[in-house]
């Protein structure tokens, strides 16, 4: 009995160390990807050559650590039965190895450790799914060659060539997710949603392999009473950009302006097919850093539309320092959200939040993050460039006539797409709010209701 007690402590050991190190082997595992990963690259031949040699490196340390540690676990998982049948004198071939007994408490053994609650390391994601989110989401060139071959999974050939889709953008908690939600609601578009993740590049293939039905809702963390689930859309599409910029637009303290080529246009009318359902649908997207590249684009299209929104300077630097703290503190918590949100590059607020750099002119702002002044500085740093953009074709629609009158800026859009909407989904809401700005730099106050003024002159205007 003793025997199959030690079998069954043997199995417990190997697996729940297997368990303990898993890290370890996901290690090993991003590893081999990401050499693969390189192998793709088609950088300059000794910048592959050196990204070659490191992620080469690395994989054989990950490797060899793995081979030391496949033999330390089995050194301790075979200890105790060793011990026991040196105490007891008896030779391992005389051993029991293939009686019921034997695979009953080894099975019984391996079990246990499963069933060992863990912390886990996100919220809404396993181990699993986290680890799969890396792999596919960390290798560029990976997410490249997905996106090369993605149309032949596409069950309807969708031409590349329609000019007209529709982005909402403006500065965070402008009120862009609830209008890109009532659009979709509203009118025949397409846009990627929570289950294209995280195969964004390559929207059919994912589909075949995943098409969840619609999921229950629940509310976001930005805890303003916005629900989602699977089957929401939301603002995924700059990944697209961040794999086929290679990043170059983000550094540590910044996003900056860029121009984009027109292989990379070309491309992004390729990847809006892949999304669009049909030939009669229309491409729809939420996307906040569209300001960094809107000039260039507009150069290779003028028929494209955004909706850019804006609020009150108070009321939305309030909002966007309250978030800053909320997700500050849910980072601290949950490592992978900051990951996750780096990758989809959103860097509006929390630990990683970086600041739109429209001029080759490194800003300073002389107030700390955790100030009204501060995202005071960072609403007049946008709209005050958005007001210097020559260009007529976008539309500019403040916040309180979204909220007080959004069946007439629904109605403009639809006119301006020319489009028919269905307003049955339309749901009025409110937010209104009083900040207290007597503690907040007087200059500073009066430079950001100057652009505010400039910006309600030049807005849409509903009757």
């Amino acid at each position: 009995m003793v025997y199959y007690l030690l079998i069954g402590l043997s199995g417990f050991i190997f697996i729940g160390l297997l368990i303990y190190f898993r890290k370890h082997f996901f290690a090993a595992l991003e590893a081999t990807l990401s050499l693969s990963n390189a192998v793709l690259s088609k950088e300059d031949e000794l910048v592959k050559q050196k990204n070659l040699i490191e992620a080469l490196k690395n994989m054989l340390l990950a490797l060899g650590k793995n081979i030391g540690l496949l033999a330390i676990i089995v050194f301790i998982t075979c200890l105790p039965v060793y011990i026991y049948l040196r105490f007891q004198n008896i030779e391992f071939q005389s051993s029991d190895t293939s009686s019921t007994w034997f695979f009953v408490s080894m099975s019984v053994g391996s079990i246990i450790p499963f069933l060992i609650k863990r912390k886990t390391p996100s919220e809404d994601y396993s181990e699993a799914s986290i680890l799969f989110h890396k792999l596919i989401l960390n290798n560029y060139n990976i997410g490249r060659l997905l996106f090369s071959f993605d149309s032949k999974f596409k069950k309807e050939k969708i031409s590349e060539d329609k000019e007209i889709f529709l982005i909402v953008s403006g500065l965070a908690r402008a009120g862009t997710t609830s209008l890109t939600d009532q659009l979709f609601k509203a009118g025949n578009f397409s846009s990627l949603d929570y289950s294209n993740m995280p195969l964004l590049l390559a929207p059919n293939l994912w589909k075949r392999m995943y098409n969840p039905k619609k999921a229950k809702l629940k509310e976001r963390k930005h805890g303003d009473k916005m629900l989602f689930g699977l089957n929401t859309i939301e603002a995924l599409e700059e990944y697209f950009f961040k794999v086929f910029l290679n990043d170059s637009f983000i550094s540590k303290n910044y996003l900056n302006k860029h121009e984009i080529t027109e292989e990379v246009y070309d491309n992004y009318m390729k990847y809006q097919a892949l999304v669009r359902q049909n030939n009669t649908s229309t491409y729809l997207s939420k996307n906040n850093n569209i300001i960094l590249r809107y000039e260039s684009l507009r150069k290779f299209n003028k028929s494209f539309k955004v909706v850019f929104l804006f609020r009150k300077p108070e009321v939305h630097a309030y909002s966007l320092l309250n978030q800053h703290k909320r997700f500050s503190e849910f980072q601290t918590d949950d490592e992978f959200m900051q990951t996750y949100l780096d990758w989809l590059g959103h860097h509006e607020f929390g630990k990683n939040q970086k600041v739109f750099k429209f001029t080759d002119k490194d800003l300073e702002f002389p107030y700390e993050k955790s100030t009204l002044n501060y995202w005071l500085a960072i609403w007049l740093n946008y709209y005050n460039y958005l007001l210097e953009i020559e260009d007529e074709n976008y539309l500019l629609i403040e916040y309180s006539d979204y909220l007080n009158k959004p069946q007439k800026v629904m109605e403009y859009i639809e006119s301006e797409m020319s489009m028919s909407f269905d307003y049955s989904h339309l749901i009025p809401f409110s937010n209104n709010r009083d900040i207290d700005t007597s503690a907040c730099d007087k200059q500073l106050l009066e430079a950001v209701n100057t652009v505010y003024d400039k910006l309600k002159g030049k807005k849409v205007c509903f009757k």
